[in-house]
């Protein structure tokens, strides 16, 4: 038994971080959840301040949870909503944020870009912290690029007003001391010998500006210890510095005064070749010279590194199980999250789809339920259009092009007849049928079909006037209303139709075949609810077929 406890020992504790690790994984997914909420109530309310500071929340969450693809998208969002907002601040801790996220061996140019940009904006709201802030960043990129030239300034700045920008003694001497390489590297002497006097003097200081954090729990004598030991480490280095640099300006020296006294002596241009030449041979020597002290630090830094990693070897296990875990966990949330868009897309184009062919109500109960009864309606009214010798016109044209002029025709009577609450029920050749109060019984259907059918003569009056300018063919247009009860639905399994039958229906097709061109002719039922409304015209009654004589009117207009 006594074998065995060790490993059922390790197996406990492998259990309790599993478990801490989906702890852990559920609060950032609810975490994200919340945050998310948030952000959509912000975007919906135009606070576009709010979602951008909680874009760059929800991006440094999915960071947490290695879902780099939602953290870049968020961080962009940032940006966008930042500069809606119109907030400089806002936006340059947005740009600030995404280049703190972009990979300076991938996107250098874009991280760069980014820094810049929030320095400047920084700079433009005399915001100190922020432009110390952003300086850092761009001259801590611009070093491990070794782009020298471009990092000066930023370090330079910064140490020149360290009050402003509150840096610390230890900020101050990480900044010098990659000033005095960064000159060593350009060959700059006086600049070396310069900021080598800086880094002396703040090193002189020591923690007597007590710039340590009294609330931590180290004592006072403890963090003077630790800052004497790095002082003390430091010194070696800066009198390694030191030494390098009196002979890297002794070199020099000797290398100029060769020069001068070679010159006075009419040098041959071979000759004066030969001197550049050991000039630089002394340059490239001094900088090797360098590099070689930088790698022996380096060298100590990696020993010290390695150190660290075995102290906390168990702590290294753990975070490769939760990385592990996670990605697992994100690669299954993008999985389903990917089928969830396929089927919400395919769902959204059926509907789509649907509402196309029935009415948004008949629609859902045909989901609902599977079937849609038919439904008796006591008050509709129906619209016919016909165009009168369409067949002999169409003979003139080509196939497509009557479809197209009927597609054209039709999209119009579309727009009109939805722009009048009426609903389309089918065309039939060069036939077209609406009616008013179905699937939404109403009360206004009589006038807002009449309405609806003075303009769409009046549409075809003016595209006729146009055609005429130009000698083109001309259609001219029947249009016929009657109002009374039907019966509307859906009949059958394939390819539903939401249709209306009833005497009605037959009756509003006699009104277009027994009107006039350009006109509008309704039936005595439909004049009744329009009378009040409208200027009509009587026609007595007229010979409509099966139908015998019938009450017609024109109508002539609204009443002003």
């Amino acid at each position: 038994m006594n074998k065995n406890l060790p490993l059922h020992f390790w197996l406990f504790i492998f259990s309790f971080i599993c478990l801490a690790f989906q702890l852990e994984t559920q609060q950032l997914s609810e975490k994200v959840k919340k945050l998310n909420e948030e952000f959509n109530q912000s975007v919906k309310s135009n606070n576009s301040l709010l979602a951008s500071q909680l874009s760059i929340q929800l991006a440094d969450t999915y960071i947490e949870m290695e879902q780099i693809n939602n953290a870049e998208k968020f961080y962009k969002n940032a940006i966008v909503y930042a500069e809606k907002s119109k907030d400089k601040n806002a936006i340059a801790i947005a740009y600030e944020k995404e280049g703190d996220f972009l990979l300076p061996n991938i996107s250098f140019a874009k991280k760069v870009k980014n820094y810049q940009k929030a320095h400047q904006l920084f700079q433009d709201t005399q915001n100190d912290l922020g432009t110390a802030s952003s300086s850092k960043k761009l001259a801590k990129v611009f070093f491990e690029a070794k782009q020298y030239q471009n990092m000066l300034p930023y370090s330079e700045k910064l140490l020149k007003d360290t009050l402003r920008f509150k840096l610390s003694s230890f900020e101050q001497l990480s900044h010098c001391k990659a000033v005095i390489v960064a000159n060593m590297k350009l060959a700059k002497l006086e600049e070396v010998k310069k900021y080598l006097d800086y880094w002396k003097g703040i090193s002189k200081q020591g923690l007597n500006s007590k710039e340590y954090n009294p609330d931590t729990d180290f004592e006072e004598e403890t963090l003077k210890k630790e800052f004497d030991e790095n002082l003390s480490k430091t010194s070696k280095e800066i009198q390694q510095l030191v030494y390098q640099e009196q002979a890297f300006i002794n070199a020099s020296s000797d290398a100029l005064k060769k020069i001068e006294k070679n010159t006075k002596k009419d040098l041959t241009e071979l000759e004066q070749k030969e001197v550049e030449a050991r000039w630089q041979k002394d340059i490239i020597s001094k900088q090797q010279e360098i590099v070689k002290l930088e790698e022996e630090k380096n060298q100590q830094l990696y020993l010290g590194i390695i150190a660290s990693l075995i102290a906390v070897g168990i702590s290294i296990i753990a975070l490769i199980g939760r990385q592990l875990a996670n990605r697992k966990l994100a690669k299954k949330n993008a999985e389903i999250q990917e089928q969830k868009a396929i089927i919400e897309a395919e769902k959204k184009k059926a509907e789509t789809l649907l509402l196309n062919i029935l009415p948004k109500e008949v629609a859902e109960e045909l989901k609902e339920k599977g079937f849609a009864e038919p439904r008796y309606y006591e008050t509709v009214t129906v619209l016919f259009t016909d165009f009168k010798g369409f067949t002999q016109v169409a003979e003139k044209l080509q196939p497509q092009e009557i479809v197209e002029m009927l597609n054209f025709f039709f999209q119009k009577f579309d727009e009109i007849a939805a722009k009048h609450n009426l609903e389309k029920i089918k065309t039939i050749g060069d036939a077209y049928m609406c009616a008013g109060g179905i699937p939404n019984g109403n009360s206004t259907n009589p006038i807002d079909t009449v309405k609806a059918g003075l303009e769409m003569q009046e549409f075809m009056r003016q595209w006729n006037l146009e055609r005429l300018v130009k000698g083109e063919l001309t259609f001219e247009l029947r249009l016929g209303i009657n109002t009374g009860s039907l019966v509307a639905g859906v009949i059958g399994r394939n390819k539903f139709a939401y249709d209306i039958w009833g005497d009605t229906v037959n009756l509003a097709s006699r009104m277009e075949s027994s009107g006039e061109v350009g006109k509008v002719n309704i039936s005595g039922a439909t004049y009744e609810w329009v009378r009040d409304q409208f200027d009509c015209i009587y026609r007595g009654k007229v010979a409509a077929k099966h139908k015998g004589e019938v009450d017609m009117y024109f109508v002539e207009k609204e009443k002003g």
